[in-house]
């Protein structure tokens, strides 16, 4: 095995066999005072890949910021070949001033690939994708559901590149689903400049799901396996079914959301799934039916919902039996664990 190069990454060189923690400064506040992306670069002594994780482009993944620590903890430069780039948190105003994810309010996801004289959000995916996105030859971002969005453990990806499919594939989510590259402009910049990126998303925002974290590590170091970052050793094998279309139901109502599934869990079209309930009367307003057949991969938590919310994603599949079954299985296999805080 090749030796490993220098890595000259945010104006540092970082050398073989090296862990380094880096600040990147980033777009000042009005109040002038300094903040900086924290990065942990781990730097191996063989040559390989650059695989880049991330996480919270919002403000509000905690798991995913678990998830990226953890890993970070667990590997060092001995262990792999290739670069580790970790960021647990990239919008560091978005953490710091949630629930407003940037000055302007709009995300930072629809910023890139940015622009280093635009709006606030432009210029840190401007720095984002040249300081660091440039140099990754694979990328995984770490995701939650919204508040009171709780989903079921995912693999977001493009099916029509079959390395990035792969990819999804060894990381051992129970589902994994199509995306709409056109919709996330992150999406297509990682497509321009042909870098896979899966996207992993479980549990909801500003809440720790262990289940989903314990997976989410499981499978950073599957794929870094795949990509030989890691070396192979035997896992659990686990196949994934793969989804094209997943759709919100969206509630005609006001009232109490009281919910009749659960997440994983196989529905029939028109089955009853929810109901809305009048707070001050107690009378019922709506039954929530299932507009088609599939598995409830999204649960809006939130007892008190206004008409025109999300209260549950359902995700459609080829062959609904073998996929209802497949997931049941995977969730019977799920250990306990206490309930998210």
């Amino acid at each position: 095995m090749k030796k490993n190069k220098n890595l000259n990454i945010c104006d540092t060189t970082v050398h073989p066999g090296e862990m380094a923690n880096l600040a990147l400064p980033l777009p000042e506040e009005y109040t002038c005072a300094p903040l900086f992306m924290p990065i942990k670069v781990i730097h191996g002594l063989k040559s390989g890949p650059c695989l880049l994780i991330f996480s919270v482009l919002k403000g509000s993944e905690l798991n995913g910021l678990e998830i990226a620590n953890r890993i970070n903890n667990d590997i060092t430069p001995e262990q792999i070949s290739g670069t580790v780039i970790s960021i647990p948190v990239v919008n560091v105003y978005g953490l710091t001033h949630y629930p407003k994810p940037l000055p302007m309010g709009n995300q930072l996801a629809d910023c890139f690939p940015g622009n280093e004289t635009g709006t606030y959000g432009e210029r840190l995916a401007h720095l984002f994708t040249e300081e660091i996105l440039k140099k990754s030859d694979y990328c995984i971002e770490l995701q939650t559901g919204g508040l009171n969005h709780n989903i079921l453990p995912q693999i977001y990806c493009n099916f029509d590149n079959k390395q990035t499919k792969q990819l999804a594939k060894v990381f051992e989510a129970p589902v994994v689903t199509q995306v709409n590259i056109e919709g996330n402009r992150l999406r297509q910049t990682t497509e321009e400049l042909q870098i896979p990126l899966l996207v992993y998303q479980g549990g909801e925002a500003m809440r720790f799901d262990e289940n989903a974290i314990t997976l989410g590590v499981k499978g950073v170091k599957n794929v870094m396996r795949e990509i030989n970052i890691l070396d192979k050793e035997p896992t659990q094998e686990v196949t994934p079914i793969f989804s094209r279309d997943e759709e919100w139901i969206i509630a005609h109502k006001g009232g109490i959301l009281h919910t009749d599934v659960t997440l994983g869990q196989r529905i029939q079209k028109d089955e009853i799934i929810g109901k809305i309930m009048d707070p001050f009367g107690a009378d019922l307003t709506e039954r929530i039916k299932a507009p088609q057949q599939g598995i409830i991969v999204g649960i809006n938590t939130a007892p008190m919902l206004h008409e025109g919310l999300p209260v549950f994603k359902i995700a459609s599949f080829l062959d609904y039996g073998k996929a209802g079954t497949h997931i049941e299985e995977w969730g019977k296999n799920q250990p306990d664990t206490s309930p998210s805080y």
